[in-house]
């Protein structure tokens, strides 16, 4: 099965309208918080424990039940989405060609049922889930495929701040569209109530596209339900007549074993993209798993050696981050951690260093900034002076994580997402970085309207993306000792950020653009303008992937 464009397609174009979803459920964790009918955030006193308002009751006529964890493998919030799949259509429209398809769906059933680390999983919500719709029949082969049909072809539904709420499952017309490494569009989610007035915002000409299916299946079963999240497929790439459309089903920032392996836990095949078929490695693959050798490496290190001992640091860091998350060290000690090893390295081969774009580096980096943000917060009651660092070193790996997004993202434009979210962050750390400056300096008194002209009109009329790119980042680095002085400043008390001054091209931490009708510039602006160019960088990025501005840039 795949989905081919019928005609040439350029970049940030929305492919077809808001699709509504076959099937879905929130985590559990969200029940108590957001609708279980439209994934909105539930108002202070819901009309219903579940739902926002009357309205989303009444559309929503699934059973209100509560699954047993049966497995890791297989969670609550699947079972309610296969049962909400099954309440939802007739019998006799989904069995005529289980348990291979279900309603036009591959359920991968045989493969599944085939491990039996899922068929005993499965065999037990399938058993659970005609307990509650009652069925007198002799087998549980169309609950089966239900559970198959939502584990192959769920995705994970995001609200707009990029918080993972639950999981839903589209017709054919999303859910054909296959996997790659390398893909050529994305998806973004509507949440919105069914008695919104809101309606998503789409271009009104949409391209062809032509769903093919090489077993010469058709379907025309779409969209059971009118309520829910509704997904939008975008163009990221120039795609061709003729040329299939992709997604990614999994996190791109991973090398290609990871990814092969993240695929077959979740989905059950193996990619054979472009990406993950290169050889040698695609560029992006080639850096994700780099390390620096220090000037004094002794010549007997190997390549096992070294491969062994970037495992090491690998294997520390990411034991470091899961105990960080699962509140089982202090952020401190998290920092001291993780630091510890991106400085210092491990064992007797120290003088190896993980590539500041190794993907366990990038982990490090992005745990590192939410890890200071944390302290920044708990010591803004009783000490100003240390919220103050720990933003201000925050900020600075904030900055610098998005500044090898810019590397990975220049080379590859399917990083444009993650790439976006790191820029925004960016920019938002340096924002309250500033506004700690104000109640660090309450006397001195600063004009508000710090903005770069240049930059804004460059993206304002919508040039060449990769221009616009370079132009923001060009004139952010203008003057050497206006961004070197900048990166001092934040990397000041911070030996993993302070030695990348001079190893790596990290000049564009520092901004030229001039004030309006203002010849001097203190620190504050500086950092200012940094944050508007870091967030004008990803006002670009998010207008790309998802056609509409960020709002932290309004």
């Amino acid at each position: 099965m795949e989905t081919i464009s019928a005609e040439d397609v350029g970049i940030g174009v929305d492919l077809f309208p808001a699709l509504s979803p076959l099937t879905f459920s929130l985590y559990d964790s969200f029940l108590s918080s957001h609708c279980s009918s439209c994934f909105s955030l539930l108002p202070p006193t819901p009309p219903h424990p579940l739902y926002c308002s009357a309205a989303c009751s009444l559309v929503d006529d699934s059973p209100t039940v509560s699954p047993p964890d049966l497995s890791p493998i297989l969670s609550t919030s699947d079972i309610r989405a296969a049962l909400r799949l099954l309440n939802s259509i007739s019998s006799s429209s989904a069995a005529a060609s289980l348990p291979h398809r279900f309603g036009g769906l591959l359920t991968n059933h045989h493969r599944l049922m085939a491990d039996s680390s899922f068929s005993v999983a499965i065999l037990r919500a399938a058993s659970f889930i005609s307990a509650v719709l009652r069925s007198d029949r002799k087998d549980t082969v169309l609950e089966e495929a239900a559970i198959c049909s939502v584990l192959t072809n769920a995705v994970e539904v995001q609200d707009r701040a990029g918080v993972a709420l639950g999981i839903a499952v589209y017709g054919s017309r999303f859910s054909w569209i296959n996997h790659s490494c390398s893909p050529n569009a994305c998806y973004r989610f509507v949440i919105s109530p069914p008695h919104s007035t809101t309606t998503p915002s789409f271009q009104e000409t949409l391209p062809r596209t032509t769903n093919t299916d090489k077993e010469h299946f058709s379907s025309n079963y779409e969209g059971t339900v009118r309520y829910g999240p509704k997904v939008i497929v975008r163009s990221i790439k120039r795609i061709k007549s003729g040329e299939e459309i992709t997604v990614s089903y999994i996190d791109l920032l991973q090398p290609t074993g990871l990814r092969q392996s993240d695929l077959w836990s979740k989905y059950r095949f193996i990619c054979n993209c472009g990406r993950c078929a290169a050889s040698p490695p695609a560029y992006v693959d080639y850096i994700l798993e780099g390390f620096v050798a220090l000037e004094h490496e002794p010549t007997t290190v190997g390549h096992h050696d070294r491969a062994a001992t970037v495992g090491k640091m690998t294997s520390h860091i990411n034991k470091a981050i899961d105990d960080f998350l699962s509140d089982d060290i202090d952020p401190a000690t998290c920092c001291e951690k993780i630091e510890g090893v991106l400085h210092h390295g491990v064992g007797p081969n120290h003088h190896l260093r993980l590539h500041p774009s190794h993907h366990a580096a990038l982990h490090a980096y992005i745990t590192l900034a939410s890890a200071y943000r944390i302290r920044s917060i708990d010591s803004e009651t009783d000490d100003f002076r240390r919220a103050f660092e720990m933003s201000r070193i925050g900020a600075a790996y904030s900055l610098f994580l998005a500044g090898v997004s810019h590397r990975l993202v220049s080379a590859e434009l399917s990083f444009a997402i993650s790439a976006g979210n790191f820029w925004t962050r960016a920019g938002e750390s340096l924002l309250e970085l500033a506004s700690k400056f104000l109640m660090a300096s309450s006397s001195v008194e600063y004009d508000n309207d710090v903005k770069c002209s240049k930059c804004l009109m460059l993206v304002e009329n919508h040039g060449e993306i990769k221009e616009n790119f370079n132009q923001i980042l060009k004139c952010a680095v203008t003057d050497s000792d206006s961004s070197q002085a900048t990166w001092s400043f934040l990397t000041r008390g911070c030996p993993c950020l302070q030695k990348f001054k001079s190893s790596i091209d990290f000049s564009f931490t520092g901004t030229n653009c001039k004030r309006e009708e203002s010849k001097s510039v203190d620190q504050r602006v500086s950092i200012l303008l940094l944050s508007f160019h870091c967030l004008l960088y990803a006002d670009l990025l998010t207008d790309l992937c998802y056609g509409q501005k960020s709002h932290s840039v309004s």
